[in-house]
């Protein structure tokens, strides 16, 4: 039998959670915020990126983008930061407070996907030689991470699709990014609706597919085309990503928001 290596993250001095500010995604939004109850604005802040990237959004005419991040570091008594969703346990223990809603960020540290392959990330915090490629099941990380992937890629296309109707608006004085969180609400709900329709046992093939395609210096969603009838499950899921983001937009969806921010504040999230 397989020996079974305890988890090096158990009484790691969770640097990461400490250390690190954690670029989130729409889905991550949507995650926490439902499975919390609670509005994004309670747990999202906004700032300008260290580079650019695909998921900076604008909120203005001004050309000037942010990325979003988690709002989550907070001072302790002892002048030391912490998650701000982290519970403090006996004997000085750290855990995750939220660890089912936890951001894709979160869940895939310290790990990623290069050229197909898992692999640590480079200045990872966790202590040196805590992890050992050859005690993980690696194909079931690399599922994982391909999932992760395929999520930062969908949130690309609907970070585009609002920059391009923002792009239309003045400047403002005042900068408030309740309209973009209420957008990626709207757009994730309506996503949500369109993966439940996804057989479970879909997904692996779907998350092979996006690999393959990102391998072959193939954008995933730059072109739907129904290659069957009725469409595979791969092709389904691409037609329902661009029908959901597309017609999010087209609805006016961006201008309404921008004159309603209280309201749509409200109804960020119940």
């Amino acid at each position: 039998m397989k020996e079974v290596k305890p988890n090096p993250c158990i009484g790691c001095g969770v640097q990461c959670c400490s250390q690190l500010l954690v670029d989130v995604c729409g889905y991550d939004a949507w995650r926490i915020a439902r499975g919390l109850g609670v509005k994004p604005t309670e747990f999202l802040a906004y700032a300008e990126p260290h580079n650019e990237t695909p998921y900076d959004f604008q909120l203005d005419g001004s050309g000037k983008s942010y990325a979003l991040i988690l709002n989550n570091m907070v001072e302790r008594p002892d002048g030391s930061l912490r998650c701000i969703f982290g519970l403090d346990l006996p004997r000085g223990q750290f855990r995750c407070g939220i660890y089912a809603w936890r951001p894709i960020s979160c869940r895939a540290y310290p790990f990623v996907l290069q050229e197909g392959e898992v692999a640590i990330k480079p200045r990872a915090l966790c202590p040196e030689g805590v992890w050992n490629l050859d005690d993980l099941d690696l194909t079931s990380l690399s599922e994982q991470l391909g999932g992760f992937e395929m999520e930062f890629c969908i949130y690309s296309l609907v970070v585009a699709r609002w920059n391009e109707q923002v792009a239309q608006q003045p400047p403002l004085e005042k900068l408030d990014f309740h309209p973009f969180l209420n957008y990626v609400m709207d757009v994730y709900e309506e996503l949500e609706k369109a993966r439940s329709e996804v057989p479970s046992d879909a997904w692996p093939g779907i998350w092979l597919m996006w690999r393959e395609s990102i391998a072959s210096g193939a954008d995933p969603l730059g072109s739907v085309g129904i290659e069957s009838q009725p469409p595979r499950a791969w092709e389904q899921w691409l037609q329902d990503i661009h029908r959901v983001v597309e017609g999010t937009v087209s609805t006016g969806f961006v201008t309404e928001r921008m004159k309603g921010k209280e309201r749509t504040a409200e109804v960020c999230c119940v």
